[in-house]
């Protein structure tokens, strides 16, 4: 997801009242110890980012840049490197493929660049300039990113759309050499800004990683070695953060209708991945202000053909309701924080409300009770942050000049004004709106019961410390403690991490029966090794990290079981008796059954795991 660069805007609207969420008498009944479930969602790093240079214990194996030979675990090259070098290619058939022509080995890595980097003084995006810190990367396959820079500091943001993880994986990610080319070539897409043909803002910092070995992500080591971690789970669907948190909610893909039925979006709104005329692989029509919705049921629409030759290879349905138009990239949801709507239009980069079954409404229609926490959402998160003192400074100085008042007027002289417009306009830099995807769903918004469940991270505080945790929780932190490159770093995403962790072991009898599931959104666009199952036309997508924090998972373990965000669905269902969220979604699929040639390709694909063999569980639990 992308930030804005700060600017004096209007007052704020006002908020809802808060409203709270009454728990039933008596908690729902579960069919394993875990009666509290917190599921914290981070941004955009994959498994091998964070962890292809973790070394498991004795007696057990992981699947990541050291055990391949890639990398070392020192991060200097290893004897396998030439498996993971990038390839330079090209397309000429007009069309979009999955197999460009291969042309040649990059003798280095393009020069990688600060797109999405902010400077901390003036709030303001440097650009897609070149990162000085990496003038002397000579690689031209992964490194270790904090040869070049500290492992606390932003680094630039990879590109994370749609159409460019299915070319740069082939959908199976059998052949790991054209990340850079695809990232190099097309960027976020022409109708991004400042993304053209000629400058797509993308180096190499896609085949960055960091070194557990040598003091990199500590608390994410000490993780992995006192719980459960996965090295075979996967982001739900190729592309960006907004696709794949609606799949997090609803184990499917948000789709265009207007007044419930159908529709075709603004043409300016559809995917065209098809290569402009004269150039390589820059694609037609594709970024956050243009091309985002796909009719993946017609085999002529733009993209589609390729896609769908890969899943017919392999005998896979592509779950695409025929005319359905499906958003696979980032657009804003349709209603703002206090459940106003947001207008729609060909220039309104924001998606229509929803009807899709979130998992949620189903909680709610069964008797548990639940909550999803997504930080900057409430005003005590925005004027509680570090950020905002600098940002309440510069919206003062705006109103002052614009007021014509000198600018030694006490800042209490524009009260309440003040506070108001600068929580409003401190707000986007912290919440995640496309990361709060109830806030989608025109049923949640309407119901006041249901909306009653969407909160900030200080209701969770306050939820933690007094003991009144609903039983499902999903949390999101703020936008600069989320991992995400660009405007926060993984140290950011540990520190957040280790906090919330402390305070639910700081109650003993929350932590007693609770378990704490730790992941990201999705990969970022960065370079991963793993294999990729092709469920549907969707996804799945590229490996992602995956903790397991209880009292009952299993210790210092890492488990090869195929899972990706559908299965924390699958772990609620069984865990509280639910049934599936719809014909359509993805926890319809069956557990994987083990192949014992290949610890991460299930016998009986397309299928994924429900989470439950991360943990420990008495035999009746089982």
């Amino acid at each position: 997801m992308h930030l804005p660069a700060l600017r004096c805007v209007a007052l704020a609207a006002s908020l809802c009242a808060a409203c709270l969420n009454i728990a039933p008498a008596q908690a729902a009944p579960t069919t394993t110890p875990i009666k509290h479930l917190i599921v914290v969602v981070g941004e955009n790093v994959s498994f091998d980012t964070l962890y292809g240079t973790y070394v498991p214990p004795r007696g057990q194996s992981v699947f990541n840049l050291v055990s391949q030979g890639i990398v070392k675990a020192d991060g200097t090259p290893g004897a396998n490197y030439g498996k993971a070098v990038q390839s330079t290619a090209g397309n000429s058939s007009g069309v979009y493929t999955l197999s460009p022509q291969r042309s040649g080995s990059y003798a280095k890595l393009p020069q990688p660049t600060m797109i999405g980097l902010y400077n901390p003084a003036t709030l303001q995006l440097y650009g897609a300039i070149p990162d000085p810190r990496f003038a002397g990367l000579t690689a031209n396959g992964p490194f270790q990113i904090t040869k070049y820079a500290s492992y606390t500091t932003g680094v630039g943001d990879p590109v994370h759309r749609f159409f460019q993880m299915w070319q740069q994986t082939g959908g199976s990610n059998e052949r790991l050499d054209l990340f850079t080319w695809v990232a190099t070539s097309v960027g976020q897409g022409g109708a991004t800004g400042g993304v053209t043909v000629g400058n797509t803002g993308q180096g190499g910092e896609l085949m960055g990683f960091f070194n557990l070995n040598q003091g990199d992500a500590p608390y994410f080591k000490s993780l992995a070695q006192n719980w459960a971690i996965s090295d075979n789970y996967h982001q739900f669907i190729m592309g960006g953060t907004g696709a794949n948190f609606f799949g997090i909610a609803t184990g499917d893909a948000a789709v265009y209708k207007l007044n419930g039925a159908l529709a075709v979006p603004p043409a300016n709104q559809i995917e065209n991945p098809d290569p402009q005329s004269g150039s390589d692989n820059f694609y037609s029509n594709d970024g956050y202000s243009g091309g985002s919705y796909v009719n993946c049921s017609d085999i002529n629409q733009p993209g589609v053909a390729a896609v769908r030759a890969a899943l017919d290879a392999k005998g896979r349905a592509h779950n695409c309701e025929t005319g359905a138009y499906y958003l696979v990239n980032n657009y804003d949801p349709p209603y703002n924080v206090d459940g106003t709507p947001k207008a729609l239009g060909a220039t309104n980069y924001v998606y229509p409300p929803q009807t899709v079954p979130t998992i949620g409404e189903s909680l709610s229609a069964h008797g548990v009770t639940w909550r999803w926490y997504t930080g900057g959402r409430e005003d005590a998160d925005v004027s509680g942050d570090p950020l905002f003192p600098t940002i309440k400074a510069q919206v003062a100085a705006a109103m002052k000049a614009q007021l014509g008042l000198p600018a030694g007027t006490p800042d209490a002289a524009l009260e309440p004004t003040l506070t108001s417009l600068a929580i409003k306009t401190g707000r986007p830099y912290l919440y995640n709106s496309i990361g709060d995807p109830h806030n989608a769903s025109s049923t949640v918004v309407t119901t006041p019961a249901l909306f009653a469940s969407l909160k900030g991270l200080n209701s969770f505080y306050n939820d933690v410390a007094s003991g009144s945790l609903p039983e499902v929780s999903y949390v999101v932190p703020k936008n600069l403690d989320s991992g995400h490159p660009g405007y926060s770093a993984p140290a950011r995403y540990e520190a957040f991490l280790q906090d919330l962790i402390s305070r639910v072991q700081a109650n003993p009898t929350l932590w007693a029966d609770t378990a704490i599931v730790i992941t990201t959104d999705e990969g970022g666009g960065y370079f991963d090794s793993g294999y990729i199952q092709n469920i549907d036309f969707f996804g799945d997508g590229p490996r992602i990290p995956l903790v397991v924090v209880s009292p009952y998972a299993k210790h210092n373990y890492v488990d090869h079981t195929y899972h990706d965000h559908a299965s924390v669905l699958k772990f609620i269902e069984r865990n509280w008796s639910l049934p599936t969220l719809s014909v359509r979604s993805r926890d319809n699929l069956p557990n994987p059954v083990r192949n014992l040639n290949n610890l991460y390709k299930p016998t009986n694909e397309p299928a994924i795991g429900d989470l439950t063999s991360l943990f420990n569980f008495p035999a009746n639990n089982q």
